[in-house]
């Protein structure tokens, strides 16, 4: 599955009322200054998270600094 960007992945989450937002994983990725650098990349499928509909790169702040979570689209 690619990583595809947030407002994609928001018409999605309207285009299904049964779905909810998430976290794809729980890691914490360096922030590179823009969500271009990590839209089209392919992210490997987990099997815990059944129908997953779209991911997408989301940019958080913490007191360490910036950092880009993955977040996902899923039918549950």
């Amino acid at each position: 599955m690619k990583i595809i960007s947030k407002r994609r992945a928001m018409t999605i989450y309207r285009q299904h009322p049964e779905s909810r937002i998430f976290r794809y994983c729980t890691g914490k990725y360096l922030w590179h200054g823009s969500v271009c650098h990590y839209t089209g990349k392919v992210v490997p499928d987990i099997p815990d998270i059944p129908g997953v509909l779209a991911v997408y790169a989301e940019r958080r702040q913490d007191r360490n600094g910036l950092y880009a979570c993955l977040m996902s689209i899923t039918l549950n």
